[in-house]
């Protein structure tokens, strides 16, 4: 990696991200261990956590190409788009990333991209709707935090957390339905206070699990903002990405529930992202560094004009939620 990060990414930085993001997953552990133990005792505690470690084992091969398909993402060809995978290739080139990830497109109005895969699995989407509303300088930006998740192994922690989620998801269910189904059987030998604590771990784990998986998102998104910055060397160009998507981003039902016309932000517990003002203003911390950086530094991003797609008509569908993928795009 070349002196783009070498004065910014501080040990100390990196060692408190990873330690909140490891108390997170193990926080998500402890709650796997206890659901199983409060509805089916010791053994059902063993039966969650072999789940648990099987999934973790054989759970994450084919999630990359799975997420790719199901976003229906065709890769992109140096001839579609020769600014954007210059670019993209530099940025993995300077991120130490080996061997490159592979790009893609992916047909959507709506402004998004991702990071999947670890690896040679390893791929980065980008919509239609993203790359026809950023300038050169903003995209950038936004491949540079793609790529820092990867360099990171954020797919990896992520994929870790979204399956002990589901453990915990399907210890509550196999409870409800044993509950349901037999809930003579299921009462025998349970104090009062057991069937209490048993009705609050079937309604409650799996939110808890959810609030727990978010924020372990919102940690490493605030991290992957750092290292796209350091990769750069543009805190604003990606300040700038931010804003945009921002302002343009759809009103979901939580949205329409929690924000209101006094400018009442979403929670933060129910966020996968951090605010947007939130990250600008840790973006904008980094400038004076990054400036002074920039000075001594003879490596420079390519110029390049607006990144289009020029094999590829404009998607003209609207956004819409996909039943079979439970995908929305």
């Amino acid at each position: 990696m070349s002196s783009h990060a070498s004065p910014l990414s501080s040990r100390h930085h990196w060692a408190s991200n990873w330690s909140q993001s490891l108390l997170l997953i193990v926080a998500l552990l402890v709650l796997v261990a206890f659901s199983a133990w409060v509805l089916f005792g010791t053994f059902g505690v063993t039966v969650a956590l072999a789940f648990t470690v099987f999934g973790l084992l054989f759970g994450r091969r084919a999630t990359s190409a799975m997420v790719l398909k199901m976003y229906k993402a065709q890769p992109l060809e140096y001839h579609q788009a020769p600014e954007l995978c210059e670019t993209f290739a530099l940025l993995c080139q300077r991120a130490g990333i080996e061997p490159l990830p592979t790009l893609h497109f992916i047909p959507s109005r709506m402004a998004n991209a991702f990071a999947v895969g670890q690896g040679e699995s390893a791929a980065v989407g980008v919509t239609d709707g993203i790359l026809r509303m950023m300038n050169p300088r903003e995209m950038a930006g936004i491949l540079a935090h793609e790529i820092t998740h990867i360099r990171c192994k954020d797919t990896t922690t992520m994929g870790i957390a979204d399956i002990i989620k589901g453990s915990v998801s399907l210890v509550a269910r196999i409870g409800f339905f044993m509950m349901l189904f037999s809930f003579s059987s299921f009462m025998i030998g349970r104090p009062g206070w057991n069937l209490l604590l048993s009705g609050g771990v079937m309604m409650l784990a799996p939110a808890v699990a959810t609030m727990l998986q978010l924020a372990l998102s919102r940690t490493r998104e605030f991290n992957a903002d750092r290292g796209a910055a350091v990769l750069t060397g543009d805190a604003r160009g990606l300040a700038s990405a931010l804003i945009k998507l921002e302002r343009h981003k759809p009103k979901g039902m939580l949205e329409r529930i929690f924000g209101t016309a006094d400018g009442v932000r979403q929670p933060n517990m129910l966020r996968t992202h951090p605010p947007a003002d939130d990250r600008v203003e840790a973006l904008m911390q980094l400038e004076p560094e990054l400036t002074t950086q920039a000075a001594n530094d003879n490596q420079s991003l390519p110029p390049a004009r607006r990144f289009e797609v020029p094999h590829q008509p404009r998607v003209r569908r609207r956004p819409a939620y996909h039943m079979s993928t439970g995908l929305w795009w």
